[in-house]
């Protein structure tokens, strides 16, 4: 009887403490409530009371330095108020991006995770081609071998023929650079840029074989500029496979991330010769290319305000064997831009991937070079054109 008795008691004043701690939290809650409530009062009041008397100072003559400090105060007080309140709504504001942005991504990263990595679907007539990061999918038709084969050696024979580079910008980095002359593009929308950078190195024909046919893809050259574009970008570009005809001839589709993604389909292939003299040379050549198909799968689409596809640009590498020890290198890059201020400033980005070539093959070259333009020495800045006596590093080229 005493055991339940006690149990009695001890549940009673437990309900007692539970209904105790309930009406604290609801005092709490209310006493709160009445403080926001009369800060807000406050603040109404303080902004009255300011306003009215600035439309009070704005009506005196201020006789004295007692006025003018008055005058001051209550403008500074204005401003504090006005301060403070800018920045809760701005933190409000960060507070509701941010929560956006991550349900956001928590959405997206959701969806991602239960679709195919690549290809959501593929036939002989075409897929839809899926790309990281959020950016827009299109649809993809595959190129025949003879398409394939033609466009390239199209670009491998006319090309060199129809932009010749007749302009020597000089010597960056001990790689002579010559430059060709700006022209339209057939259509008369945007200008064509080419240059081409030639330099004798020391290291064996069979070495470069080794390494550059194997380079990581995310090494590989860039061929569109997103600043001759006008465009800002906002990470590293993505070569994603579409087609293989074998380990030396592929089509991939370049993305570059940004506001507005630029684009192009591109044909690789890599491919080795020999001269009548026995001289190996290794040719690698890129070239953006489209086809029938393809355009009429974009329209088909309709037109797509944050993706620009671009339709001509490419690169043409040769390798010559010199001797057991040393090669010769032309490498020649050419490509669409918006305007002549942009053309005639590409080869300083384009310039990065020889020097990087030379990195993998004669790692042992010195971290910075002298410049040689025009007869004057002077330093490169990839942001600017070139001015005489300027610092210039490897590392601000190949960054």
């Amino acid at each position: 009887m005493e055991l339940y008795q006690s149990a009695m008691q001890e549940q009673t004043r437990r309900e007692q403490q539970r209904r105790r701690m309930i009406r604290w939290r609801k005092q709490k809650k209310e006493k709160k409530l009445d403080m926001v409530e009369e800060r807000r009062r406050l603040e109404k009041e303080l902004q009255r009371r300011v306003l009215e008397a600035r439309m009070a100072f704005d009506e005196l003559t201020i006789r004295s330095a007692a006025e003018a400090y008055r005058h001051v105060t209550v403008e500074r007080a204005v401003l504090m108020s006005e301060n403070v309140a800018l920045k809760e709504a701005i933190e409000d504001k960060l507070k509701v991006k941010a929560q956006l942005e991550r349900e956001t991504q928590e959405f997206l990263d959701q969806i991602r995770s239960n679709e195919p990595p690549v290809l959501a679907r593929r036939d002989d007539d075409g897929w839809c081609v899926q790309l990281p990061n959020g950016a827009p999918s299109f649809y993809f038709s595959p190129f025949t071998w003879e398409e394939f084969d033609n466009i390239l050696k199209n670009n491998d024979v006319v090309y060199a023929e129809r932009h010749p580079c007749t302009a020597t910008v000089g010597k960056i980095l001990g790689w002579t650079v010559d430059y060709a002359p700006l022209v339209r593009n057939e259509a008369g929308t945007s200008f064509v840029a080419h240059a081409r950078f030639t330099r004798r190195l020391r290291c064996s024909l069979d070495k470069a074989h080794r390494i550059l046919p194997h380079l990581d893809k995310n090494v590989w050259p860039v061929l569109v500029t997103p600043r001759s574009w006008g465009c800002a970008q906002t990470g590293s570009i993505c070569y994603q496979p579409l087609q293989n005809f074998n380990e030396n001839a592929l089509i991939m589709v370049g993305n570059i991330p940004g506001e507005v993604h630029l684009r192009y389909i591109v044909l690789a292939r890599h491919t080795r010769e020999q001269r009548p003299d026995g001289k190996r040379v290794d040719k690698y050549i890129m070239a953006i290319a489209d086809s029938e198909v393809n355009f009429r799968n974009r329209q088909a689409e309709g037109e797509q305000e944050n993706v620009k596809w671009v339709l001509e640009g490419g690169l043409y590498m040769t390798i010559t064997e010199v001797n057991e020890n040393t090669i010769d290198v032309v490498f020649d890059q050419w490509s669409e831009c918006l305007n002549e201020m942009h053309g005639r400033e590409l080869y300083i980005d384009w310039i990065r991937f020889p020097v990087r070539i030379e990195q993998y093959v004669s790692p042992a070259r010195l971290l910075s070079c002298t410049i040689y333009t025009g007869g004057n020495v002077g330093k490169l800045d990839t942001g600017r054109q070139f001015r005489d006596y300027s610092e210039v590093s490897l590392l601000t080229i190949v960054a």
